[in-house]
């Protein structure tokens, strides 16, 4: 059946449902809940596959006539309005069995492998499907060679790029606030002549990601041709991995994912690799955080982590080290899209500017990619890494690579736009700090508007083992609006703020 698009601006939540006129579900014998093919035949890009959706049935032609299909605002966005779509009842995919096989505990081998990626890539799996595959996964886990399998899977499912045989890249497995290493890293890597093509995500669960703090500098979004061309002139940038079609199903089981608050290893290493082998990665270096309100509390949960991951990383032929890094409190003192890019940037200019966990971080991260670079022996990448970052030459590069995104390279810190409405916490006593709490800089840094708000976020002015006096300015908090700001504050001043002062009282309850 073909059937015109009518867009209806309404978001359901579930990117699945679309309505039928109850004539044509008839015709089609379906009823609600029932689950049909949808492609757009004037299209050749993927909107022109058959995917899955979801029936709903209006019973009134003013709400959708015969011969018209709605799509709601969040559904198969990239198909138009007015589109001409043909329709089909769908059977569920051979896929689902193997599925089934994980769901009661069976191990996958590398054909139903690829045939469940192939499947999700092209839309014959529904959201229902995906998610009991995940959590078969969660339940279960996979072995190596099912992780091997999957990562190669994924990779396949989007297009791959080929910058040379030597390519380099960071990653982070998250869960400090204020981690911005990357925009010190990248540049300092590629001023000694290594390529390094760092693909980002936007944040998902933090108030910021390497990709939002970097869009206050330059533009992020780009297509494949723009990304080579930007490699080939700078060896080096700072993209939105999104806008690209790189490992397109990993990012199906990520929208899965997200609601559901699940990120099992055996689909998170996967995750991670795909990505970089689409990116002609060659060798990695894996920052892992560990401590509370990360993915690894202990460092023997990093560590054993960091073991399997290299292990499927050798498997596809990329060579990784992984480096397990304190998370008890943010890198440097900024947190948000605007104050973390200058929060870098600041330090790009002016080495003796600090903050000095965000110089240790980045320079021992970026040291580990000189020296498996061959651009320093081992053990001494990070002094090559700080001399690099010391002598401006990194800030140099860093304008390079604005430039060639379309931002501003001669933008200073003062001129990044912080929120206007802006307010200041002090120490109502004074003491020792003994401990700073990042989920609570998270959800006061959210509550203020981060990350859609860029000019928002918080400002750690005091952090672990630091003596303050009482009245000393311990934070800061910035807000795009008024009624943010104090709803952030509100979340302080509840709480009594993330900073933790050392005294003989455990808790108050």
């Amino acid at each position: 059946m073909k059937l015109k698009v009518k867009k209806i601006n309404f978001e359901t939540g579930n990117t699945k449902d679309v309505i039928l006129n109850f004539q044509d579900a008839a015709e089609l014998g379906q009823k609600a809940g029932d689950r049909i093919m949808i492609k757009n035949v004037e299209s050749k890009s993927i909107s022109g596959k058959y995917r899955v959706a979801i029936v709903q049935i209006a019973y009134s032609d003013s709400i959708i006539a015969p011969g018209e299909i709605g799509l709601f605002i969040d559904t198969l966005k990239d198909i138009e309005n007015n589109a001409i779509v043909s329709v089909k009842p769908a059977e569920p995919p051979d896929s689902f069995k193997y599925i089934r096989k994980k769901i009661i505990g069976n191990k996958l081998n590398s054909e139903e492998i690829n045939n469940i990626v192939s499947a999700s890539s092209s839309g014959l799996l529904s959201s229902i499907e995906l998610s009991s595959f995940i959590t078969s996964i969660n339940i279960h886990g996979m072995d190596n060679e099912e992780m091997t399998a999957l990562t190669l899977a994924e990779a396949r499912s989007g297009e791959i790029f080929d910058f040379g045989p030597d390519v380099y890249d960071k990653h982070s497995t998250g869960g400090v606030p204020g981690n911005k290493v990357s925009l010190i890293i990248v540049p300092v890597v590629a001023t000694a002549g290594l390529i390094i093509p760092k693909t980002s995500t936007r944040a998902i669960t933090s108030p910021s990601g390497t990709a939002d703090s970097m869009e206050v500098l330059a533009p992020v979004i780009f297509d494949s041709e723009e990304v080579k061309k930007i490699i080939s002139e700078e060896k080096a940038c700072v993209v939105w991995g999104g806008a690209l079609d790189i490992a397109p199903a990993d990012n199906i089981l990520i929208e899965i994912e997200r609601p559901l608050h699940m990120d099992p290893v055996g689909l998170m290493i996967p995750s991670i690799l795909a990505k970089k082998i689409s990116m002609g990665v060659k060798k990695l270096v894996l920052d892992i955080p560990v401590g509370p309100g990360t993915k690894f509390p202990t460092p023997n949960d990093g560590k054993n982590f960091a073991y399997i991951f290299k292990e499927i990383a050798k498997n596809i032929g990329v060579e990784a080290e992984c480096a397990l890094t304190l998370a008890h409190q943010p890198i440097g003192h900024a947190v948000g899209p605007a104050l973390e890019a200058k929060e870098a940037l600041t330090l790009l200019m002016d080495y003796s500017a600090g903050p000095n966990s965000l110089i240790e971080k980045a320079t021992d991260l970026a040291g580990i990619l000189l020296e498996m670079g061959g651009k320093a022996q081992k053990g001494v990448g990070q002094k090559l890494a700080k001399e690099i970052l010391r002598s401006g030459k990194a800030y140099d590069t860093m304008k390079k690579i604005i430039e060639v995104q379309g931002g501003e390279p001669n933008i200073k810190p003062e001129e990044i736009k912080l929120g206007p409405h802006m307010k200041e916490f002090h120490a109502n006593k004074g003491g020792h700090i003994t401990g700073v709490n990042n989920a609570l800089i998270n959800q006061i840094a959210k509550a203020a508007g981060c990350p859609y708000s860029k000019s928002s976020g918080v400002e750690v002015i005091k952090k672990q083992g630091a003596r303050i006096k009482e009245g000393d300015l311990v934070f800061r908090i910035y807000s795009e609006t008024q009624s943010k700001l104090k709803r952030a504050e509100k979340i302080y001043n509840s709480t009594g703020g993330p900073i933790v002062l050392g005294g003989m009282m455990i808790e108050r309850i």
